[in-house]
């Protein structure tokens, strides 16, 4: 398989302390350079109450408003936090997203973790499964059915007509989180495909493929690789990418244990992350790992962070640049094609 798409994660985190008009102008910044570089697509993520430490802008508002800086490029949430909310909301503001894009919606969702979204959002803990899953099977209705009908648990309508109708029919892609074995393997009862995060070791995701599959031909559907997300930053050299990523790096993973994030751990060295997780290194040797996964699990959709808070900006912006000029040519390549590039 060569034709593995390539996107890129619009923040999704940026410091409290930074100023939010600069915030978004980065978020533009980041949208425009990675259409000129060569880049198939923008991904957003969603959270509620991350301040004082931390912004984030809304997927849904943020898609909308960055998708001119991106034309005919997909636009990707990962996740949207579905399980929050009302399928008749989410099903017309994605349907408009599809309608902006030109029928490249493709929505991510999952079902939400952090206990101040929870309690704020009066949500039971042990509510949020369920709610996904109808919340998907709600949305997909009325996406495809006008009027539409549904008489669920926690969501019920009748007769509702939503508009604007998406241009994909009988709606967008809708791709899954999942952070556990059992977990992974009832994506397909709901979703189109399952989506390996950051937080997932390649361990992980050659533990979880063989459930997956058999969930999959259980269903009647084919394998259509697994679309995921890596961390990234790609320098001159490794040991430069290294040092420019270390630090605020591990101020993420640090906050990201405060917020009690599931997956796996993220108390590990920097040493240990980049082998099973992260993707740094020169063009050549980023590039080679980029192949190794694309092969292995047959990526559709590969989408990037490539900027953590407390990070210069302009790192993150040349990385769009290196991996658009350097990496994403080789990538179009089979593995054996690098021959010895990355040791040279």
């Amino acid at each position: 398989m060569t034709g593995t798409r390539f996107g890129v994660y619009i923040g999704p985190i940026y410091p409290g302390e930074m100023d939010a008009a600069d915030a978004f102008e980065l978020a533009r910044a980041t949208a425009r350079t990675a259409h000129e570089s060569g880049f198939d697509g923008i991904f957003a993520a969603h959270h509620y109450s991350t301040g004082p430490s931390h912004t984030m802008f809304h997927p849904l508002l943020l898609l909308a408003r960055l998708s001119s800086e991106c034309p005919e490029g997909y636009l990707g949430t990962a996740v949207y936090l579905l399980s929050y909310t009302h399928p008749v909301i989410a099903a017309e503001a994605t349907a408009f997203l599809d309608v902006m894009c030109g029928g490249r919606l493709l929505f991510g969702v999952g079902r939400g973790y952090r206990a101040v979204e929870l309690e704020s959002l009066r949500i039971p803990r042990g509510e949020r499964g369920e709610r996904l899953v109808e919340a998907i099977q709600a949305v997909r209705t009325l996406w495809a059915n006008d009027p539409a009908s549904f008489d669920g648990r926690f969501y019920r309508f009748t007769n509702v007509s939503i508009r604007p109708r998406p241009i994909q029919q009988p709606g967008p892609p809708v791709w899954v989180g999942a952070d556990t074995l059992a977990s992974v393997a009832r994506v397909p009862e709901v979703g189109d495909a399952w989506i390996a995060s950051g937080r997932h070791t390649r361990t992980f995701i050659r533990q979880a493929l063989p459930g997956y599959r058999r969930s999959l031909e259980y269903h009647g559907r084919p394998f259509n690789g697994v679309p995921m997300f890596r961390e990234l930053h790609v320098a001159a050299d490794s040991r430069c990418a290294e040092e420019e990523m270390r630090a605020s790096l591990r101020a993420m993973y640090q906050s990201y244990a405060r917020w009690g994030q599931p997956g796996e751990r993220y108390d590990l060295e920097f040493d240990e992350l980049k082998q099973e997780r992260i993707l740094v290194g020169s063009p050549a040797e980023v590039a080679e790992k980029v192949i190794e996964y694309r092969d292995e699990f047959g990526v559709p959709f590969m989408w990037f962070r490539l900027y953590y808070p407390g990070m210069d900006p302009e790192l993150a912006l040349e990385t769009i640049r290196l991996f658009g000029a350097e990496v994403i040519p080789l990538c179009r390549q089979p593995k054996q094609a690098l021959g010895g590039v990355a040791a040279t």
